[in-house]
C-alpha cells in the first residue's frame, strides 16, 4: 500500500482544470458536471475551514444528479424525474457548476488559471 498525503486544494484544482478542458473540447458534459461539482464541494469546504467554521464531511457527488434519498424516505420527487432518467439542461448545469467552482477557487486563492479566465471571458460574458 502506498498512502500519500494530498492537499485538498490541489485535488480540487486538478478536478476543475480537467472539467474546463473537457468543457472547452466539447466533450462529456456529465463528466464536467461531476468534476466541477466535486471541485466546488472541496473548495467550499476549504472556504468554510478558512472562515473558522467546523469542517464538515463531503457529500456524495452523486447528489449533483438529484438526491435519490427522497424516494427512500417516501418523499415525492419532481414529476419529470424517474428511477432511470434525469431531465436537465446539461450545458447549463455544467456552466453553473464550473462558475461556482471558479468563484470558490478565486475566493480561496485570489488567483485564476488561464482556463478559468477563458471561461469567464467566453462563457460568463455571453450569459450576462
Amino acid at each position: 500500500m502506498n498512502i500519500e498525503k494530498h492537499h485538498k486544494q490541489e485535488i480540487a484544482l486538478r478536478q476543475l482544470e480537467t472539467a474546463l478542458l473537457l468543457y472547452f473540447a466539447k466533450k462529456d458534459l456529465f463528466s464536467v458536471i461531476t468534476l466541477a461539482g466535486a471541485a466546488e464541494e472541496i473548495l467550499g469546504q476549504l472556504l468554510q475551514v478558512g472562515a473558522g467554521e467546523k469542517e464538515t464531511p463531503f457529500r456524495s457527488v452523486l447528489n449533483l444528479f438529484r438526491p435519490a434519498r427522497a424516494s427512500v424516505r417516501g418523499e415525492s420527487r419532481p414529476a419529470h424525474e424517474t428511477d432511470l432518467f434525469v431531465h436537465m439542461d446539461v450545458r447549463n448545469e455544467a456552466e453553473f457548476l464550473l462558475g461556482r467552482a471558479i468563484d470558490d477557487y478565486h475566493a480561496l486563492t485570489g488567483e485564476l488559471s488561464g482556463n478559468m479566465q477563458k471561461f469567464n471571458e467566453e462563457v460568463r460574458s455571453r450569459r450576462g
